[in-house]
This record gives structure tokens, C-alpha cells and sequence, in this order.
């Protein structure tokens, strides 16, 4: 409800919701219902389970609005964000607008915000488009419908990193975007037993190279993977080999094997991980870890983690 509420409560006024129900087996079905009542502006629609990335393609389908902002249904956003979009979009035809997001806990604490890396206000170019490849969530975008519908383009069902798969092929298509200048739009619930803080190292491994994977042959199949090289590659080092290294880290556990899978995977595909020309935007936590995982200094980065939260005063130091 919160989540529902929070569009309802909009500035701009001019929207259609779109409630999936996904196969829900509690009250979600009944609720989207009842809200679909009291909201014109509302459709529920019900459908068999397909995942996260089945439900979003319902709503790509549904859609008949010129532009699309995917929402998950514990999340929320600012009350400004549909009217501050909407006015980037007129003061430059962008295909696409770019927010910040910020995770909020149970409690409703506020943590890290995640942002792209580029400039705020203006017109964005091409290598910073690339960014997607690394900020490659649904939910911090305001997308042109068109990009997802003429172009063939949907989420995968039922796997992890659905985002991943799909997100990162849209780059070639938008042609003008742009990042807002304010505060953190999208609000991201984190709970504690999400893929993030129990990561299962056999699956991570597993699904995170099959998505670097999926991206790659999308862009050898379109004939664009000579001009979009080192954002494919970026994929594989970022996500498919950093990311899962520094995942699997957080938790106690010997995962030597699976980072050195994660590596030999990786190196079969880039020819040269450390000249990738997107390298220049990871944090330096980040550098500093993919520096170390290269040359499999795995204990110094355990140890170097060890610190850091000691210092942070975190649990399980």
C-alpha cells in the first residue's frame, strides 16, 4: 500500500498504474483490486507466477503510455520524481532520464545511495550512457516505452540479475538522457534476507556469468558488439568477476574456488581487464579490491574487509 500510495501522492498528475499481480498466494491480489476501485488512473491485472522480469514484461505490453518507470511493490518514490522527469523529458526529448536511489531498511532508516556517476542537468554523452553497464537497475530510470517495445527488448523470467540482462542492451538505443539534480527520488527497501545478504555462492557464480553472457550474444546478434566491445567487457569484469568477489566476501566462508571461477571466466572473455575504458568510474573501494582479485590476493582482500568493519564497528568482524 505504502508503495501505491506514494505514486497517488505525485505532484504531476498525468499517469497510469499498472499493478501486476504475479501469482500472489496472500491478500496482494484482493488489495490491487480494491485499489484499482478507488483509482481510475489504476488497471490490476492477474496473472500466473513468471518472476520479477514476467511481471515487468506485463506491464512493457500493457503500457501505452509514451514513457515507463518500473516501480517494485515495497519500494516507493518522492512525491516530486514523475514531475521532475516529466520535466527533463520536454526540455530535451530524452529517451530516458536518469535519479538517484537510496536504500531504506525495515525501520525506515535511510543508507547508501546509488547513483550514475555522470553529470547532473545536462544532456549526457555516449560513454556516459555506457554507465548503464554499471548502474544497471530498473527502477532509477524513466525509460521512453518505445525503447523496450520497438526493439524487442524484455526481461528474462524467473532468474537472478534480471536488471543485468536487460537493462544494459537499451544503451545503444537512447540517444539522449539525462541525470536529475536533486536529492535521492527513488526510495529502495533492503530487507535482511535478500539476495545481497545471503548470497549462495554455487548460484551467484552461476547466474551472474550467465548474464554477462546473455548481454554479450545480445550484442553480437544485433551486429553491435565490435562498437559496444568495452561495455560488454565492462559487464564481465564488473559484474560477472568484482561484484560476486566482493558479494561473497561480506559473509564468513572459504569462497577461494569460486572467485578463481569467477576470474578464469572472466579472462576468457577480456582480452584486457584493466585497460577497460569504464574502469575510470568504479569507487576506490572498488579499484582497490579488482587490483587484489586480479592477481588473486583473495586473503589480503578478506583482511582488508576484516578491518574496514571492525572499524565500522559492524558484527561478525
Amino acid at each position: 500500500e505504502k508503495c501505491v500510495r506514494s505514486v497517488e501522492a505525485q505532484t504531476y498528475r498525468d499517469y497510469q498504474i499498472i499493478l501486476v499481480d504475479d501469482g500472489s498466494t496472500d491478500t496482494s491480489g484482493s488489495l490491487c483490486d480494491r485499489f484499482a476501485a478507488e483509482n481510475e488512473n489504476i488497471k490490476a491485472v492477474h496473472q500466473e507466477n513468471k518472476g520479477l522480469g514476467g511481471a515487468r514484461n506485463t506491464g512493457i505490453d500493457l503500457c501505452d503510455t509514451e514513457y515507463i518507470l518500473f516501480l517494485d511493490s515495497d519500494d516507493s518514490i518522492h512525491p516530486s520524481l514523475l514531475e521532475k522527469c516529466v520535466h527533463a523529458v520536454q526540455k530535451d526529448q530524452c529517451d530516458a532520464v536518469f535519479f538517484d536511489m537510496v536504500s531504506v531498511n525495515e525501520t525506515g532508516a535511510t543508507g547508501a545511495v546509488y547513483q550514475i556517476q555522470t553529470p547532473c542537468g545536462a544532456l549526457l554523452s555516449e560513454k556516459e550512457i555506457g554507465l548503464i553497464a554499471k548502474n544497471d537497475s530498473a527502477c532509477d530510470k524513466l525509460f521512453r516505452t518505445s525503447l523496450f517495445k520497438e526493439h524487442g527488448i524484455r526481461f528474462p523470467e524467473k532468474v537472478w540479475y534480471e536488471d543485468l540482462r536487460t537493462i544494459p542492451k537499451l544503451i545503444p538505443y537512447i540517444k539522449k538522457a539525462v541525470r536529475l539534480d536533486s536529492e535521492p527520488l527513488y526510495y529502495y527497501l533492503q530487507r535482511a534476507g535478500s539476495i545481497m545478504h545471503t548470497p549462495d555462492p554455487d548460484r551467484v557464480v552461476a547466474e551472474r556469468s550467465e548474464a554477462a553472457e546473455d548481454v554479450t550474444r545480445f550484442f553480437e546478434s544485433r551486429g553491435l558488439w565490435e562498437e559496444y566491445a568495452q561495455v560488454c567487457d565492462f559487464i564481465w569484469i564488473y559484474h560477472a568477476f568484482l561484484l560476486p568477489c566482493m558479494e561473497m566476501n561480506r559473509v564468513p566462508g572459504n569462497y577461494k574456488k569460486y572467485w578463481d571461477v569467477l576470474k578464469d571466466r572472466m579472462e576468457k572473455v577480456v582480452s584486457d581487464p584493466p585497460g577497460n575504458r569504464y574502469l575510470i568510474y568504479l569507487r576506490k573501494n572498488e579499484k582497490t579490491v579488482l587490483k587484489l582479485a586480479l592477481k588473486r590476493h583473495y586473503f589480503i582482500i578478506r583482511c582488508l574487509t576484516a578491518i574496514n568493519r571492525k572499524l565500522k564497528g559492524e558484527k561478525n568482524a
